[in-house]
């Protein structure tokens, strides 16, 4: 039996999703909770997803952070910091893409992108199989707690809507254009809330064309 999933919202059923972000899925007017994993992945850093990203990078590129000097860094105020070198580097550590192209070039960042998006695609790949989302049927869809309805419905999003999705709101500044992380004048996308600006601006087509390239490594449906 073919399982057909609403994901445009078309009523107010209390669901588990992310609360904070309700204003979000309200702009777009898309079931709640069917963008809770790239939300934790790319505006609301879940812990986790923020160790395993520090620590990968920190394996991939730590020795070349730690020798960077002020000369190799361009001129930029410490923002908080004991001074720029410092904020940079933590910049680095963090998986700030547009630190990355300032410091290593475009290719590094398109880098630090594509590995950021394959952890993504991973973890959802994860969630799918431990739900068993190949063969569910609609009757064991419904028992599922809506945490892991919110899994299915953001598989069914990105097969459906991942190209409007980005140009539509990811690529959506906020109103602020006082500036967000030396973007002045710019602001951040996704409305302000992408953690990586550069991500939604400048290397936001990059961006989509990694996520179209390895959604297709998601399971797909067998019944």
């Amino acid at each position: 039996m073919k399982m057909k999933l609403k994901i445009l919202k078309e009523s107010k059923e209390e669901e588990s999703f992310n609360t904070r972000y309700q204003g979000l899925y309200d702009l777009i007017g898309v079931h709640p909770g069917s963008l809770d994993l790239f939300i934790s992945h790319f505006a609301d850093y879940d812990p986790m997803v923020q160790k395993e990203r520090r620590d990968m990078l920190a394996d991939t590129f730590g020795n070349d952070i730690e020798s960077l000097t002020d000369a190799d860094i361009p001129r930029t105020n410490a923002r908080g910091y004991t001074d720029a070198l410092t904020k940079v580097k933590a910049a680095l550590y963090a998986g700030h893409s547009h630190w990355y192209k300032q410091v290593f070039g475009e290719a590094t960042a398109d880098f630090v992108i594509e590995a950021k998006v394959l952890a993504y695609i991973l973890d959802l790949k994860k969630n799918l199989e431990r739900i068993g989302y190949r063969t569910i049927t609609a009757k064991e869809f419904e028992e599922l707690p809506a945490k892991d309805k919110n899994i299915i419905y953001e598989k069914h999003f990105l097969d459906d809507y991942l190209d409007s999705f980005i140009d539509d709101h990811v690529k959506m500044s906020s109103m602020n254009n006082t500036g967000f992380l030396d973007n002045p004048g710019v602001g951040a996308g996704l409305y302000g809330q992408m953690k990586d600006w550069y991500m939604s601006t400048a290397g936001a087509d990059f961006f989509k064309m990694k996520l179209k390239e390895y959604i297709g490594s998601l399971p797909q449906r067998e019944v």
